[in-house]
């Protein structure tokens, strides 16, 4: 993602990390869950991707232009399901490697831990599925002029 669609994406993750302390508290422990969910994602998007790539599609969207910052509508598609692929993939490392408790606490309210990524991946990861998803079916409704 590029542009104002990068600026809504870091917008739209701080809204949700900061509304993810309040939230989920520290004895969430689903996180095999949205690994799995994770998982499955990116599976989607790598199986959606190489069939969009292998189409007849792919020669219109590359002649097809596109309001700037890409160059065409498949740099437009390569750069969404790029970021979002490394998204999940980050966020999956996360999962494993953030501490389950930072023994930091603001007002008794807030604790920071695992459990305060959950938010911010699961509204992330919907949002770059929205926005692969809107894309392709805005791709797939072109009128054909064959």
């Amino acid at each position: 993602m590029k542009g104002r669609d990068l600026a809504y994406f870091w917008l739209i993750i701080t809204i949700s990390t900061i509304t993810g302390f309040f939230v989920f508290d520290s004895n969430f422990d689903s996180y095999s869950d949205l690994i799995v969910y994770l998982s499955i994602m990116i599976g989607f998007k790598i199986s959606s991707l190489s069939i969009l790539f292998s189409s007849p599609l792919r020669k219109k969207l590359w002649d097809a232009n596109q309001v700037k910052p890409y160059k065409t509508e498949l740099h437009r598609i390569k750069d969404y399901y790029k970021h979002s692929i490394v998204f999940e993939a980050v966020s999956v490392i996360l999962i494993f490697v953030f501490p389950n408790c930072l023994k930091v606490d603001f007002w008794n309210v807030i604790h920071l831990g695992k459990q305060s990524l959950v938010l911010p991946i699961l509204i992330g990861s919907a949002h770059c599925l929205y926005k692969i998803c809107k894309d392709l079916f805005r791709i797939f409704t072109y009128p054909t002029n064959d």
